[in-house]
């Protein structure tokens, strides 16, 4: 037999010497007497560094923990449960109190975060968290900063298909991560893909909404333009069967009411909340003046043929382009109309004005540039936009965007730039000569409209919703983050022109408000506006967070859920470990500070635990063993 090393045999010792503590009061004294001293006698030969002596005697004491000191079948049932439950409470109360490793699902953060973007989270960023609660024993607000990262359980808020498992095995809550553009006090205002804003005092706050960091982010202030509408009062129309009363509302807010009242006359009215609105300053009635909806503008690219109508009726002449980009702006409480939403319902909605700029090849060649999409799943031609699990939504051909030469994988765009989706969320840059790099107008018009959701169904609605949002910045018109059109490019300053033209022929009973650019929310000296953001900014309410996605056009956030309960917040992610690349380490935030209170509580508390577990280690199992305990 071949001779063990000294360190197998003592960890022959250890092992047995465990078992010999155990059960030395359950077996006869001879027997208990006999075994310490073979124990006693193997230490020492191990202690003097005597290999083949030490050998000798570990397979003796071997003997004993397969005989007489073997654990029953109940014991080691027993043994196996008690470790792993210790275990799992234990990674249990480490994940909700001190860190976690965690996967994005979505790509609501991108490009910041990816889908399959592996982090590690810190639990200590705000404060100390109840396990298992959305609650804290400590939390510090001066923590939260803006334009920060955070990571929340949506516990008591209104998200559908909220519940989540730890483990697969435990109940619980999912989690999201957006980043804070809000604290509680905060009143914020959109202008131009960014937020301006002052704090319960009026300081201007802008500079940390706006960091120079984070210019590649931009923000629109809803999703849909009516945003979520609770319905009632069921009635019939001409057109079929529909609702008569439609709440609007934004931010989990109801914030408008659309009635089709006995004669199918359409009327509308603002709701006034003080959870959203500063008391003592005037209340817009006007819903597109609200928190700068006025400012931004749906967006689709449509053929010469789908706006020949529309460019009749208003006086405008077409030129030569074939492609013309569909600018739908400015809902208005007088001027609504009974459509269907996505879901089929007929209801009262607005009744979006409607802009048209030519585009030239070039204008085509900018647009592609710069074009980002949602992650989508091509597979037989046909494109889905992708969830994690399936890869694809499971819709029927006749919805999907049609992409014919590109082959079968899992893609997307940003800043004109196709990659390929690997293994793990790896990626991989498209080549020029790949079908997806190659510009066209034609694979431009598509994945322009198409581009977030990959659901033909958004232009077949009564109020298209491509995702795509149009907006001014400065003088220069932005789409998908970059100035497409340039203050004083003769295109631009020609749809200028048009649009006042408009305005200044319209009928008075029936007026047209133009679509231009308002500027940002400054006076005359370049200060911020405090009177108006007052009056049109949307107020943060007490211990409550305004929690918006990276990216604006598939985000679930707080446009859609509300503000976020303090207690809530969970954590922040702290390093991205996967995959391997440029984005490899702390996300883009500004940095939370390390030396803060509940930091140096839980790191104590860790460090005291892992000197008690090292004291009873060396008390159990350091050379040599007390044998007399």
């Amino acid at each position: 037999m071949k001779p063990l090393s000294l360190r197998k045999s003592k960890k022959i010792l250890l092992g047995v010497y465990q078992l010999w503590r155990r059960k030395k009061k359950k077996i006869l004294p001879a027997q208990a007497g006999e075994i310490r001293k073979d124990l006693e006698a193997l230490q020492q030969q191990i202690l003097d560094k005597n290999p083949s002596k030490a050998s000798e005697l570990a397979f003796k004491c071997e003997g004993y923990g397969t005989g007489i000191l073997k654990k029953s079948s109940f014991e080691k049932a027993f043994g196996f449960v008690f470790a792993l439950l210790f275990a799992l409470v234990a990674a249990l109360v480490i994940r909700q109190m001190w860190f976690e490793p965690y996967e994005i699902p979505s790509g609501s953060m991108r490009p910041t975060l990816k889908e399959r973007d592996r982090l590690v989270v810190s639990k200590t960023t705000f404060g100390i968290n109840v396990p298992f609660t959305p609650n804290q024993f400590y939390f510090d607000p001066d923590l939260v900063q803006r334009s920060g990262i955070g990571i929340f359980t949506v516990e008591n808020m209104p998200v559908q298909d909220a519940d989540a498992r730890y483990f697969f095995l435990f109940p619980g809550k999912k989690r999201f991560v957006k980043r804070m553009m809000g604290l509680p006090g905060d009143t914020v205002y959109f202008y131009g893909g960014k937020i301006f804003g002052i704090d319960s005092q009026g300081r201007d706050i802008s500079a940390e909404l706006q960091r120079e960091s984070l210019s590649y982010i931009d923000h629109v202030p809803f999703l849909h333009f009516d945003g979520h509408a609770s319905l009632s009062e069921p009635f019939r129309t001409p057109i079929g069967n529909g609702y008569r009363m439609a709440i609007v509302h934004q931010m989990n807010e109801p914030v408008a009411r659309l009635t089709a009242d006995s004669n199918n006359r359409l009327e509308g009215e603002m709701i006034s909340t003080s959870r959203i609105h500063n008391r003592g300053a005037p209340f817009t009635k006007n819903y597109a003046d609200l928190w700068g909806i006025g400012n931004y503008a749906v967006a689709r690219i449509v053929s010469k043929d789908e706006v020949r109508s529309h460019a009749e009726k208003n006086g405008i002449t077409l030129g030569d382009e074939a492609l013309y980009l569909e600018l739908m702006h400015t809902p208005d409480l007088k001027n609504l109309m009974l459509g269907r939403d996505m879901a089929g319902r007929l209801r009262p909605q607005f009744r979006l004005r409607s802009s048209i700029l030519p585009l030239t090849e070039a204008n085509l060649k900018k647009i592609f540039e710069n074009l980002y999409t949602g992650r989508f799943v091509v597979k037989n031609g046909h494109a889905a936009r992708y969830v994690m699990q399936g890869g694809g939504h499971n819709l029927p051909t006749h919805y999907l965007t049609r992409l014919e030469g590109v082959p079968d994988g899992v893609y997307e765009f940003y800043n004109g730039q196709g990659v390929e989706i690997l293994w793990g969320g790896v990626t991989k840059k498209l080549g020029p000569n790949h079908p997806l790099q190659k510009f066209s107008s034609k694979f431009t018009r598509k994945l322009f409209n198409y581009g977030i959701d990959f659901d033909k169904r958004v232009l077949m609605q009564s109020t298209p919703d491509t995702g795509r949002f149009g907006y001014f910045r400065g003088g220069d018109l932005y789409l998908m983050g970059a100035p497409v059109f340039k203050k004083g490019e003769p295109a631009l300053e020609a749809f200028v022109e048009q649009e006042e033209t408009r305005a200044s022929s319209a009928n008075p009973q029936n007026p047209y408000v133009p679509f231009l650019d308002k500027g940002p929310p400054r006076t005359k000296e370049g200060k911020i506006d405090v009177e108006m953001i007052r009056q049109y900014g949307l107020l943060i309410p007490p211990r409550s967070y305004l929690a918006l996605g990276d990216n604006f056009a598939m985000s679930g956030d707080s446009r859609v859920f509300g503000f976020v309960p303090e207690k809530n917040l969970r954590g922040s992610p702290s390093f991205i470990f996967w995959p391997p690349g440029k984005r490899f380490g702390p996300p883009v935030q500004p940095p939370n500070p390390w030396f803060s209170v509940p930091n140096l509580i839980i790191w104590s508390l860790a460090l005291l635990g892992f000197i008690l577990w090292r004291w009873v280690h060396r008390r159990n199992y350091q050379l040599p063993l007390n044998f007399d305990r």
